[in-house]
């Protein structure tokens, strides 16, 4: 029995989701509140020697890598807290009427964190200073949430398979691999890695880049994250994370990219494995011809790319120092493999004649009764099947396998641009953009549709841009926009005749394809055509008022997001032989 199947979901569909504005208050005694977006604070408390809190203390803190300034004061109680500081590394100074003046250097912020730096003033004129080393508590004692901050160092020091930082997280206290289906498909973005947070699905982590959301919204996976040398750190939070981070709930993934400062930075890198250096594996099979040696497995992996960031400057145009920084980034990767090969099971040369004698039970025929001697005559055989038996199909040397092999090549290109731009000392902009481009050939045996394998395509474009505004010392405003695509077409090596050309009176698109299965050999399938674009807009503002022991944060984000799927998958019908035929 011959079964045409034509699949129902080989359509067009259109799917758009609106999520909309979320405005959420939250009142917190006395607890700084951690910014969502790319951000640290600094907070503490100002003491004389004998112990007693000084208010109206001056706190400035100086970005050694931009000279950009930020400022704040202690009030009543001798507190003080500076929020939505770029991460880095910066230099405190208090100053006090009466007192001497306070300097720390080497205080290094964090993605998501509060530093505390407590401060201890001495009586003197604020001519005199005093210079320490900063005492920076890396204990978080501002808030409840459970985080932790991989930071440059690990990102770029560390031993990374294929360069992807996200395999970091896994040297966070719950989390690990997951193990679970459902998270990625053939269109996710190739080499990314969901994890599992305190035993949470791989799909409920959410994934922040520079303030912007990073996720697959098809399935929740993650978007590619930059390379090491173009991330500066990343934090996870894994437990009572605030109110503002919503979308998911397993655990937060918050990642900054690099930004230029003062001084012209650049890398260059190229890393390879090449097969010639390698050891074969041990199951590996042994070389044709060569008995006594096992075949390697054809690889060869190059990673290579630049990195470089510094002011802007056009002489004798414009001076960017201090307020106008770029940084720039590329990395390329390129892996050559030996064609994948397996055994397939096609017909004997006896049976493509028509010859089932060996098959070991009767044959019947479709007309009633069965054939004798298990033999279908010649006159029987339909020119369609037997043309494409004889041209697409090999026979095998002896017994019924033949064996077949594919291309498993593949192209990787990421390019990332970056600019910041301080308005004076209280406007600060950053905008990003992030682009990966991953390419695998396809290619589709002209004589053996047995060899076969899609054309695919991923593509994923992402940018952020993040408003700082400081109102006040105690009332700053921070807005963001962003934008994300992702897209991964799939394609095939059309056959040079479909269907309709075989005699088979079926209507079809001009996209060819056949999907055959049978009971007792391998089952031909050339491929499908396919689309899966999906959109995410993001808008958010975000004011954090202080104000005595008590902060207020308030505001609104708004996602618009679009899922897009054109897939003609089983279009022309599948075909199907069973053993009752």
């Amino acid at each position: 029995m011959r079964h045409i199947e034509p699949d129902p979901i080989a359509s067009v569909r259109h799917l758009k989701s609106l999520v909309p504005p979320v405005v959420c208050l939250l009142w917190l005694a006395g607890l700084p509140l951690a910014a969502q977006e790319t951000t640290a604070s600094i907070a503490g408390v100002v003491t004389d020697a004998t112990g007693a809190v000084v208010p109206g203390v001056r706190i400035t803190l100086q970005n050694t890598g931009t000279n950009a300034t930020y400022t704040g004061a202690t009030n009543q109680l001798g507190t003080y807290t500076i929020r939505t500081l770029p991460v880095g590394v910066y230099r405190l100074i208090a100053e006090a009427p009466g007192f001497r003046r306070y300097e720390a250097a080497g205080i290094q912020l964090q993605v998501n964190e509060v530093a505390r730096v407590d401060i201890t003033l001495q009586v003197g004129q604020l001519a005199e200073s005093v210079e320490v080393a900063a005492s920076v508590v890396t204990v978080n004692t501002e808030d409840a949430t459970l985080r932790t901050v991989v930071d440059q160092r690990r990102v770029e020091k560390l031993p990374l398979n294929g360069r992807d930082p996200v395999q970091l997280m896994r040297l966070v206290a719950g989390v690990s691999l997951y193990q679970g289906g459902g998270v990625t498909s053939g269109t996710t973005y190739p080499g990314v890695v969901p994890v599992s947070v305190n035993g949470n699905r791989g799909n409920t982590t959410n994934y922040i880049l520079d303030g912007g959301q990073n996720n697959d919204h098809y399935n929740n996976a993650p978007n590619p994250m930059p390379n090491p040398d173009a991330l500066q750190e990343f934090s996870v939070q894994t437990n009572n994370f605030s109110a503002e981070f919503g979308r998911q709930s397993g655990g937060i993934v918050n990642a900054v990219t690099k930004s230029g400062t003062n001084e012209l930075h650049g890398t260059a890198f190229w890393y390879l494995r090449n097969n010639t250096l390698n050891a074969a594996n041990f199951f590996a099979p042994a070389k044709p011809g060569q008995p006594d040696k096992k075949q390697d497995d054809g690889l060869k992996r190059s990673q290579f790319g630049l990195t470089g960031g510094g002011p802007v400057v056009l002489p004798g145009v414009y001076n960017g120092r201090d307020k106008t920084f770029f940084f720039g980034s590329y990395q390329g990767t390129r892996i050559r493999r030996r064609p994948t090969s397996s055994f397939v099971n096609v017909l004997t040369p006896k049976e493509r004649a028509g010859d089932f004698s060996e098959l070991g039970r009767a044959l019947r025929d479709p007309a009633g009764g069965v054939f004798a001697g298990n033999i279908v005559p010649p006159s029987r055989f339909f020119a369609g099947s037997k043309f494409f038996i004889d041209n697409y199909i090999p026979a095998p040397a002896q017994g019924r396998l033949v064996t077949i092999t594919n291309v498993a090549n593949y192209d990787d290109n990421q390019y990332l641009a970056k600019i910041d731009q301080q308005f004076g000392s209280n406007v600060r902009f950053s905008g990003r953009g992030f682009w990966s481009r991953a390419h695998q050939p396809g290619n589709l045996n002209p004589r053996n549709y047995l060899e076969t394998t899609d054309i695919r395509d991923w593509r994923n474009t992402s940018y952020v841009g993040n408003l700082q505004w400081v109102i006040s010392p105690a009332l700053l405003n921070q807005t963001i926009f962003s934008y994300n695509t992702t897209d991964g077409p799939a394609a095939h090596v059309y056959p040079e005749k479909g269907w309709p050309d075989l005699g088979v009176k079926i209507t079809v698109d001009r996209f060819y394809q056949y999907h055959m299965s049978f009971q007792t050999i391998s089952g031909i399938n050339t491929g499908d055509t396919n689309n899966f674009i999906r959109e995410e807009y993001q808008a958010g503002n975000t004011t954090r008022w202080t104000r005595g022991r008590h902060s207020m944060a308030f505001g609104g984000e708004y996602h618009w997001a679009l899922g897009d799927v054109v897939n003609n998958y089983r279009a022309q019908g599948q075909f199907r032989w069973q053993h009752s035929a």
